[in-house]
């Protein structure tokens, strides 16, 4: 196992590397990427359209709202669908190398949590420009984006298994996720469904992290304790279902593929 986990390190390390190989800023990309994403919503959101919620005294109240889910949505995301076909793209590399599988799928969260601290970071600058607080609460940021990767990996891993049987998984999972991204309080406020639509927000498994990103950023409120419960267990049962799952399942996806 060590040397599995030392391996996915290793690939992880090639990943981030050849990304944008071949680009005209090459890694300088990875700090692009969240500041354009930053910059638009503020631009678009706070200054064009004079869009100022009545949640904190900020005129970039509504950034400092969207960011954090925005952020993390998108290497939730990003995670989901590289590992949707990642059996079928590392196939050959799986037949002919005896390297255990989730080895391949490790070094894409390894990478993805990289990139999501980097863009956190940064979402960080972002408030300390726009003069907002910044707490010891947001240590909190640290295990819970990190238990966020482990439960994104999890549900990857489970579709990823399924793919190489169903091969329609690898275009329906990202339709699947856009609707996912729509029906989560993330660049609207949950107080918009709350009433009509409360299941979008009690059975989504991302709004149970979402919202607790918000509130840091927006209130420095530190995420209580059932909070943090229902996302150690959602975690933790999601991975156990898909390290059960792969013992069952992988000797035949190898077959396939």
């Amino acid at each position: 196992m060590k040397h599995a986990i030392l391996l996915a390190f290793s690939f992880a390390k090639r990943d981030f590397k050849e990304r944008y190989v071949g680009t005209g800023l090459g890694q300088i990309w990875y700090i692009l990427s969240p500041i354009i994403t930053i910059l638009i919503y503020t631009v678009i959101f706070s200054d064009f359209m004079k869009m100022k919620l009545d949640i904190v005294d900020n005129s970039y109240s509504y950034s400092i709202y969207l960011v954090p889910g925005l952020l993390a949505w998108t290497s939730f995301s990003t995670i989901i669908m590289r590992l949707n076909g990642s059996f079928l793209e590392k196939a050959n590399l799986i037949k002919k190398i005896n390297v255990p599988a989730f080895v391949y799928q490790l070094s894409i969260i390894i990478t993805e949590f990289g990139i999501l601290m980097l863009s956190y970071s940064l979402a960080l600058i972002f408030l300390l420009l726009v003069n907002h607080p910044i707490t010891f609460t947001f240590l909190y940021l640290i295990p819970i984006l990190f238990l966020q990767t482990i439960f994104a990996f999890a549900l990857g891993v489970i579709i990823s298994l399924f793919t190489p049987f169903f091969r329609d998984f690898k275009e329906a999972v990202p339709i699947v996720v856009q609707l996912w991204f729509w029906m989560t309080p993330i660049i609207y406020m949950k107080e918009m469904i709350a009433d009509k639509y409360p299941a979008l927000l009690t059975y989504n498994p991302f709004y149970h992290f979402v919202h607790i990103y918000q509130d840091i950023f927006l209130y420095s409120r530190a995420p209580t304790y059932d909070a943090l419960l229902t996302i150690m267990l959602m975690t933790s049962i999601t991975l156990l279902f898909a390290a059960y799952l792969y013992k069952k399942m992988i000797g035949t996806v190898k077959d396939i593929i």
